[in-house]
């Protein structure tokens, strides 16, 4: 199993929640990865989701500076 396992429900969270609030979301989750077993991804969850979605506020924010959007 790849890295999918912890990193699609999170992504999943984050699509439901506004950007302000991934910090805490990033928070709840598990330092050391709950499936080392079958996780291939080699870093914990929390650093492996803080990474993806500090990409994806990075984009978002792009986007929204280039169509002169204000959210946050």
């Amino acid at each position: 199993m790849s890295v999918s396992r912890c990193l699609l429900p999170a992504a999943e969270k984050a699509a439901r929640t506004p950007r302000t609030g991934w910090k805490e979301q990033i928070d709840e989750l598990p330092v050391a990865c709950p499936h080392p077993g079958i996780c291939t991804g080699g870093v914990g969850c929390r650093e492996r989701v803080a990474d993806y979605l500090r990409v994806q506020f990075k984009a978002q924010a792009r986007r929204e500076q280039v169509k002169g959007g204000k959210r946050a």
